[in-house]
């Protein structure tokens, strides 16, 4: 039997629905008891590739814990648990929270905008300079 894919497993898991941290304590959990059965195996006198069939075996099918966890009502994010109400709730926090992400765009990034600002205020007054002796040129000419 092949090594578990424990990368695979979580993504499964959080495509099921289940929350991500216990999907992640799961698949930490796991990863734990299949190094504990292959050292156990190795201890016993078996080759590194013949441990590790052996706790794979042991271990089972991921599929089996995917199911078992998606069966579990209580594992899952609360959007799995209430759809209706997720299709609701996503839309109204995402109105509200729109008009905030300006502001914190421009606190993450103050310090590119307060050079843009100092160029175009640069800009402004070089611009106004030339349109004053434009002017006076103009007047006194």
């Amino acid at each position: 039997m092949r090594e578990p894919d424990f990368n695979l497993l979580a993504t499964e898991l959080l495509r099921k629905g289940i929350a991500p941290k216990h999907a992640h304590r799961t698949v930490n959990e796991l990863r734990d008891h299949y190094d504990d059965l292959v050292d156990a195996a190795v201890d016993d006198g078996a080759n590194s590739r013949k441990a590790r069939s052996q706790a794979a075996a042991q271990l089972g099918k991921m599929d089996v814990f995917v199911t078992e966890m998606a069966s579990r009502r209580e594992l899952k994010t609360w959007s799995f648990r209430y759809p209706h109400l997720a299709i609701v709730v996503y839309p109204l926090a995402c109105i509200a929270v729109l008009p905030a992400i300006p502001v914190f765009a421009g606190i993450a990034h103050r310090a590119m905008l307060m050079r843009w600002g100092a160029s175009l205020l640069g800009a402004g007054l070089i611009t106004a300079l030339m349109l004053l002796v434009m002017q006076l040129s103009i007047i006194l000419g």
